[in-house]
């Protein structure tokens, strides 16, 4: 079955770990980040998330997803949702919104930030979120800016 991908990769000049620091502190969201303006709840496997998220230029959207998987410098991962929707039925619809992060030889942190749609309404889904695209993008610059200029927590 054909999925609908968003997909931005970034390099981030700093340990996964690092890059998990600022990745997994929710609550400093409001301050730096694009697209993704709000998450709230915490990044534990089996918790529901409140995620506010959208272009600048259009009213945000609020969805409340379940975490997949928090793993500490690897992933992080929750089940994309159609805002009012999230009742639907897997085979009707289904996706994850994840982050991976991956060292590279020199120490350095790929941030692979994608989400996913599948089931019968993915197909049909052809562009995804509004600005999802753009969107992915924005954020991985703004968590790139975060990390290397050091205004994130020190955990």
């Amino acid at each position: 079955m054909r999925m609908r991908t968003i997909n931005a990769v970034t390099d981030i000049a700093a340990t996964p770990l690092r890059v998990w620091e600022i990745l997994a502190d929710f609550a400093s969201y409001p301050q730096w980040a694009a697209y993704i303006q709000e998450v709230g709840g915490p990044a534990e496997v089996g918790s529901k998330v409140r995620v506010v998220l959208g272009p600048p230029d259009r009213r945000p959207y609020v969805v409340y997803c379940p975490v997949l998987e928090a793993t500490p410098g690897a992933r992080l991962a929750w089940a994309a949702v159609i805002p009012g929707a999230a009742w639907l039925p897997h085979v009707i619809y289904t996706g994850t919104h994840e982050f991976v992060l991956t060292e590279l030889p020199d120490g350095t942190t790929r941030v692979t930030h994608r989400e996913y749609f599948k089931g019968l309404l993915g197909r049909l889904t052809k562009g995804g979120p509004v600005g999802g695209d753009e969107g992915f993008e924005a954020f991985n610059q703004a968590l790139k800016r975060r990390v290397e200029t050091g205004a994130g927590p020190k955990i």
